[in-house]
């Protein structure tokens, strides 16, 4: 099965990835589940989040094989200028080469900036100057975009407030649901009207 990496580390804002996890829980609707969630961390050791959860990864980085990954997620906090995020980032950035979807959020587009994959592609973050400020080979401010997130091409980049668009993309770039399911499901988790939950119930009846 076609495997989706979320990747762990310490101190990362676990509030972030929410809608994306609940926009992924959906497959239990589909006749066939089409993509497997595993967490991954430099190790196996248990990772203690921003919000005080403490997570045991499924996977080192080092178990994973890159071919088998469709997408990976990278989930903001404090510590992606730190050498120990460079297995996450080689990662990133050869999925990124292979066309796979790379989605970072919040801090971690600072860690996409570091690399310099953001230099040459339509990219979001906190603000242009948390890029421009902390990351030294950062120099795609031509290409950034003051919007929640942006989608180019298969990455997909995010703002702290910019989770549930983030999710959207994901969502809409691993082809999960059908159109109809996905403005269902995004217009529901925006508005919170119940005629948007009866439409993404009856999105699955088709």
């Amino acid at each position: 099965m076609k495997k989706i990496c979320m990747y762990l580390c310490e101190a990362m804002a676990d509030w972030e990835h929410g809608y994306a996890l609940q926009g992924l829980s959906l497959q239990k609707m589909l006749p066939e589940k089409k993509y497997e969630l595993l967490t991954v961390s430099n190790s196996k050791n248990p990772v203690h989040t921003a919000g005080g959860l403490t997570i045991v990864p499924d996977a080192a980085l080092k178990e994973i094989d890159g071919n088998s990954v469709s997408a990976l997620l990278l989930i903001g906090g404090d510590a992606w200028l730190k050498e120990e995020q460079k297995e996450a980032l080689d990662l990133a950035a050869a999925l990124v080469e292979k066309n796979a979807v790379v989605a970072a959020i919040c801090g971690a587009t600072l860690g996409l900036a570091e690399r310099g994959i953001l230099n040459d592609r339509e990219h979001t973050s906190n603000s242009p100057s948390f890029l421009s400020g902390l990351a030294k080979n950062y120099g795609g401010l031509a290409h950034y975009r003051h919007v929640p997130a942006v989608c180019d091409g298969n990455l997909i980049t995010a703002s702290a407030a910019g989770s549930l668009l983030w999710a959207r993309y994901i969502i809409e770039r691993l082809g999960l649901y059908s159109p109809a399911t996905v403005s269902a499901w995004h217009n529901y988790f925006l508005t919170g009207e119940p005629e948007f939950f009866a439409a993404l119930m009856k999105s699955f009846e088709r």
